[in-house]
Formats: structure tokens, sequence, C-alpha cells
């Protein structure tokens, strides 16, 4: 029977937003103009514990990974990773004008490592053990990439933003407009990050399936006896 250990990853974006109100004179209204703002920008890094998972067999797990390729799946690691995002704005009115400006952009790089070991090994056994080990070298990567990758997202974000729209208007000072003008302003953001996030994932990705090579896994086979029967449980 032949054994794999194997990536267990997905990738997420998501987006809040919030604003403050604020009112210009009669006599500003009459030459009233959005110029861009220079929103501020701020990048961290949010990295969970590792859950731990123990409630799918073997079979669930090789059938989770697509059927495995002929293999046994003993376990997976890695996790959710992502960004999330919280827009902040400014909106100035006068009379039926409005001008709706982005303020500032609160980025959130985060990673939510996991681990399943499959159901067949129990937690003293030897088995269990192995797999665990194999599936901790996964999150460190995890880790890692995060950590590295935090401050390269700060300075991508910090020079596509030079080339954003920050600011909309005038427009008219109506609940709908303002909104369009928010949605507007995010949706520039959201396709960057989206954009960066289906760049640096496949750096991950390839890093983590180095190592799953034949030598760990021979490594992983080699700390044990009982696999085969363990496994047909």
């Amino acid at each position: 029977m032949i054994k794999k250990w194997c990536l267990l990853l997905c990738a997420g974006l998501f987006f809040s937003a919030s604003a403050s109100f604020g009112m210009i004179s009669e006599a500003q209204a009459q030459t009233m103009r959005c110029r861009d703002s220079n929103p501020s920008l701020s990048v961290k890094t949010a990295t969970t514990r590792t859950k731990y998972v123990r409630t799918k067999s073997a079979k669930d797990l090789t059938d989770l990974h697509g059927g495995g390729g002929g293999s046994v799946i003993g376990g997976l690691g890695g996790g959710e990773i992502g960004f999330r995002a919280e827009t902040k704005y400014s909106i100035e009115t006068v009379g039926k004008q409005a001008c709706v400006k982005l303020e500032r952009v609160e980025v959130k790089f985060y990673a939510k490592p996991e681990i399943h070991v499959a159901s067949n090994f129990s937690r003293n056994s030897c088995e269990y053990a192995a797999v665990l080990n194999h599936e901790n070298g996964h999150i460190r990567i995890l880790r890692k990439f995060v950590r590295e990758y935090s401050p390269k997202v700060k300075r991508h974000m910090i020079k596509v933003a030079k080339g954003l729209d920050t600011a909309v208007g005038p427009i008219p000072a109506t609940n709908r407009s303002v909104q369009r003008a928010q949605e507007h302003l995010q949706k520039e953001f959201v396709k960057e990050l989206g954009k960066l996030q289906e760049k640096i994932m496949p750096v991950l990705a390839k890093r983590q399936k180095a190592h799953d090579n034949p030598r760990e896994y021979a490594r992983v086979d080699s700390k044990c006896r009982k696999w085969d029967q363990k496994l047909s449980n």
C-alpha cells in the first residue's frame, strides 16, 4: 500500500468599509473639486494557532484530495491563507454635492494553519507522531511565507496605490451615489490584492510541493512498521 502525506491549501480575500462625514462652506462649494487623497496604508500579519483535526479517516482524506492518485493519504497540512482589508473614507458634502475620498486602507495578511491526521492512527501511536511531524513541516513553510511576504505585500500595495483612484466627485449627495463611489474605490484595491494573491500563491504552493518529495516520504515511512495494518482499518 502506497502512503502519502499532502498539502491542504485554500485562499481568501475579504473587504469591509467605514466612512466619516464632513461639511464644507457654501463659498468652497462654488469651486468644489475632488482631488486625490493620499491614503495611509498598513499591512499586518496574523497567523492563528495550528488547528488539529482527527475526524476523517485515511479514506476520507484520500477522497478529499481527489483520490490520492492511487495512494492512501494519511495526513494533510496547510490551511487557509489570504487577505482581509478594511477601507476608511471621508465624505465631504455641501448642498447637493459630495466628494468621497479614500483615507486609509488596513490590510491583514493572514494564515490559519490546519493539520489533518487520519483517525486510523491513535494519538500515542508511532504513525500519528510520524505524520504529525511531516505535516508540521508544511506549517513551518506556511508561517515563514507569511513573515517573508508581509513587507513585500506592503511595498507592492504602496506602489500600486499611487496609480489608483483615491477620490470620486463631485457627485450627487445621495446615499446611492456615495455608496457607488465607495464601491468604485474599493474595487480598485480588491482587484490589485487579487492580482497579488494570484502571483504569490504559486510560490507557496511550489515550496509546499517541494516538501512532499520521495526522500521525505521514505523518511516518514521508515519511522513505523504497521502502516498497512493501520491504514486498512
